[in-house]
């Protein structure tokens, strides 16, 4: 498995877990996802219903009621379009890494404002699983733009789709983060782990794409799938 880091999160050397906020939780509820052992942290910004300062303002009172790694995602919408490059420079000061659509029109720009943060350069088909040579133009294509790891989630049409998306994540040469969507693809988002995958995302309230989990029922799969993070002593921290 290849390795880099979010934050103090070491990735590559025990499979992970992220959480995704996407609304205002209470902070009782943001504290419970540490204690549930979620390593990782995505706060999806494009998801709230509030200006980008009340939402700075929460992810300054999240980072002070746990200490996880952040994951600062910011997809297009009809709020953020043509204006993600603020909106990434408001939060990158508060974020251990950036997510951003491979296709984003503003990517170079938003990329060269992360500096030495972790950028993550994603891809996302909501239709198909794409084959393997389409596959690997995207991981370059990533390489390219700078990203430190890429992440694709695609949709799974049958078993063979989970299979090859596996296969290509255990090929693939730079770190990477993928798993199938769909009712076909859930078992994808804990297989993936085994194949390379450095980690994956479970929701607290809602799922934000087909076949995800919630987080607890993900941390505890993947306990019971890889015995060696029951052995850990600081099975919640990133170590």
């Amino acid at each position: 498995m290849r390795k880099c880091r979010i934050g103090t999160c070491e990735l590559g050397c025990l499979p992970r877990t992220a959480a995704i906020v996407d609304d205002f939780l209470p902070m009782r509820e943001v504290a419970a996802i540490k204690k549930i052992g979620a390593d990782l942290l995505e706060i999806r910004v494009d998801g709230f219903s509030k200006d980008i300062d009340t939402i700075c303002d929460y992810i300054l009172r999240i980072k002070k009621t746990i200490r996880l790694p952040l994951i600062g995602t910011i997809r297009e919408n009809k709020w953020t379009k043509g204006n993600r490059p603020f909106l990434f420079s408001k939060i990158l000061p508060l974020v251990d890494a950036i997510d951003v659509e491979i296709d984003a029109p503003e990517i170079k720009r938003i990329i060269a404002l992360a500096g030495e943060k972790t950028v993550i350069v994603s891809e996302h088909d909501f239709v198909k699983t794409p084959g393997d040579a389409a596959l690997g133009r995207i991981a370059t294509k990533a390489a390219g733009l700078g990203c430190d790891i890429v992440k694709i989630a695609a949709m799974a049409q049958c078993r063979e789709d989970v299979i090859r998306l596996l296969e290509f994540t255990r090929s693939c040469a730079i770190p990477i983060v993928a798993f199938s969507m769909g009712e076909i693809g859930a078992v994808s988002r804990v297989m993936s782990m085994l194949f390379g995958s450095l980690y994956s995302y479970g929701f607290i309230k809602k799922a934000n794409a087909p076949g995800q989990i919630h987080l607890r029922t993900l941390v505890e799969d993947v306990r019971r799938y890889f015995p060696e993070l029951r052995h850990r002593s600081t099975m919640h921290g990133c170590g």
